[in-house]
């Protein structure tokens, strides 16, 4: 098991929470009620790869998350993963930016214990709607489904909405939480600053494997 495969980067993460996610709207989006969210993907091939420790020799099929569903919300998104940029903002989907979502592949897989993080962009240059355009829509009580390229479908349950500003983020919380298997799912909100090309909250809709 990855347990949180490093957290050695929280220190980074600190400064860096979502501004990727939230770097490219141009309209200003309605802060809800933090008792409120929701989510989802499909595709991407199955990954051949050497697990950590593993001689790359001798390399193993690993089953990583490959689509994100929440009904509740009618999202449904493929999943690409992603790291951490040069400049120490979290990445963003690349492939397709705007319709998939990211998993961030430093922590664990989805179902592992620890906490996964998948972030996703609010909208698209010209305010259009993104993949979490709704994501502020989702409830407590909710489903959030993750299906891996095993062809496996993961069930988590909304347990906590809440918008932060960047700095008060609770980023052990959000990345570095071991008590259980958690999924957590980032975007952007609040109105937007143009000089600093970012939003003024976070979304976080926090969920726990059942």
């Amino acid at each position: 098991m990855r347990v949180v495969r490093k957290i050695v980067h929280l220190s980074a993460l600190m400064a860096l929470l979502l501004p990727g996610v939230c770097s490219s709207s141009a309209i200003s989006k309605k802060v809800l009620p933090a008792e409120h969210v929701n989510f989802g993907v499909t595709r991407t091939p199955d990954i051949l790869a050497t697990r950590p420790g593993n001689p790359a020799k001798n390399p193993v099929h690993v089953v990583v998350p490959v689509r994100l569903v929440i009904p509740s919300t009618g999202i449904t998104a493929l999943i690409e993963p992603v790291g951490i940029r040069p400049e120490s903002d979290l990445a963003t989907p690349t492939r397709h930016p705007w319709e998939d979502v990211g998993w961030y592949d430093l922590g664990p897989y989805p179902g592992e214990r620890g906490s996964a993080v998948i972030d996703g962009h609010l909208d698209r240059p010209g305010g259009y709607p993104a993949v979490f355009w709704r994501l502020h829509d989702v409830q407590i009580g909710d489903d959030v489904l993750v299906t891996n390229n095993a062809g496996k479908t993961l069930h988590f349950r909304v347990t906590r909405v809440a918008y932060y500003t960047p700095e008060q983020a609770p980023l052990q919380d959000i990345f570095g939480n071991l008590g259980g298997t958690y999924l957590n799912l980032i975007s952007c909100a609040g109105d937007w600053i143009p000089n600093q090309h970012q939003t003024t909250l976070r979304l976080v809709v926090y969920t726990v494997f059942v």
